[in-house]
C-alpha cells in the first residue's frame, strides 16, 4: 500500500491519489454508508481497479459495451418478429389457387387462402380475395369462429411480446449506468423477464397447431386436419416467425448475462473511475 498516498472517505465519494502514477482517482458510490464501502482494492502498474461492496458505478453518463448494444438489437429484432407472427394471417395456408385479374386484364396474380391467429385471407364471391379478423368479439368470440387454443395463443403470447418490449426499453436506461433497482441488479431483473417472455410466448407458439381440427381449419387443409398435423395446408411465413422470435427471445436471455459481465469489467470500469462521461467498450 506504499502507493496510495491519501484517502480521503466522506458521504458519497471516495477520492484516491496513486503516487506510482501520479494520477488522482475517484468513485462514486450510491450508499450513504461512511464504513464498509469497499470490499477490496488493488493496486497494480496498469493503474486502480476498485471492487465496490454494493456493485455501485457512477452514474451521470453513458456506458456501451459490443455486448449491451448485441443484447438490444437481438431483443429489438425478437420483438419485431414475433409482432410479424402475430399480426399476419399467414400460419397456415391452403391448397387452393385464387386467380386475380387486374381491372385491365394484363396479368393475373395467384393467391391462397390463409389463416392466422385472429385472421384470415380468402375467397370473397368469384373473384375478390379479402383479408379480415374473425375475433370480432375479441377473446369473448364464439369458440366455433374462434378456436380456444387460438384465444390462448393470442393472450400468451401478446403478454410476451409487451413484456419484451419493455425490457427492451430498460436495456436503454442499462446504459445510462443505472445498474441496480433497490440493491437488485437490473441486467439480472431483466434477465428474469426476458426469460418469462420466452416462456409466454413458447407456450403460446405450441398451443396453436391443438386447434387444427377445428372446422375452420379442416374447412381450409381438409377432414384429415388433426392436431399437430394439417393435412393438406402448409406452414406459412407466420409460423416460421414465431419460431424465430421464441428462439431470439431465449438468445436476448443469455446475452443480457454477457453484457453484464462487460458492464463490471475491468477495462469499462476503470475508464468509469477516469472520469469519462461517454464509455465504449468493444
Amino acid at each position: 500500500m506504499r502507493n496510495l498516498h491519501a484517502l480521503a472517505l466522506d458521504s458519497c465519494c471516495i477520492h484516491l491519489f496513486c503516487r506510482h502514477k501520479q494520477h488522482n482517482f475517484s468513485f462514486c458510490c450510491t450508499t450513504q454508508k461512511r464504513t464498509h464501502i469497499f470490499s477490496s482494492w488493488w493496486l497494480c502498474k496498469a493503474g486502480l481497479v476498485l471492487s465496490c461492496k454494493s456493485r455501485a458505478m457512477c452514474t451521470g453518463g453513458l456506458l456501451i459495451t459490443s455486448r449491451s448494444l448485441l443484447w438490444f438489437l437481438v431483443t429489438l429484432i425478437a420483438c419485431m418478429t414475433l409482432f410479424g407472427a402475430i399480426v399476419l394471417p399467414k400460419w397456415l395456408i391452403g391448397p387452393e389457387v385464387i386467380q386475380i385479374r387486374n381491372e385491365e386484364g394484363n396479368f393475373t396474380v395467384l393467391r391462397h387462402p390463409s389463416v392466422g391467429i385472429y385472421n384470415r385471407c380468402k375467397r370473397m364471391g368469384r373473384i375478390e380475395y379479402n383479408c379480415g379478423n374473425f375475433d370480432l368479439n375479441g377473446l369473448l368470440t364464439d369458440s366455433t369462429v374462434f378456436p380456444v387454443p387460438w384465444k390462448f395463443t393470442m393472450t400468451l403470447m401478446c403478454v410476451g411480446t409487451m413484456l419484451l418490449g419493455l425490457t427492451l426499453v430498460s436495456t436503454l436506461v442499462t446504459c445510462c449506468r443505472l445498474h441496480s433497482v433497490y440493491g437488485f441488479s437490473m441486467h439480472k431483473l431483466l434477465c428474469i423477464f426476458q426469460g418469462v417472455s420466452a416462456m409466454l410466448v413458447l407456450c403460446g407458439y405450441l398451443v396453436y397447431p391443438l386447434a387444427w381440427d377445428a372446422p375452420r381449419v379442416r374447412t381450409l387443409c381438409g377432414p384429415d386436419s388433426e392436431a399437430y398435423s394439417p393435412a393438406d395446408c402448409t406452414l406459412g411465413v407466420s409460423i416460421y416467425l414465431g419460431a424465430a422470435g421464441v428462439l431470439l427471445t431465449f438468445l436476448s436471455t443469455v446475452l443480457s448475462r454477457k453484457a453484464e459481465a462487460a458492464y463490471y469489467s475491468s477495462k469499462a470500469q476503470r475508464r468509469v473511475i477516469d472520469g469519462q462521461v461517454l464509455v465504449c467498450v468493444m
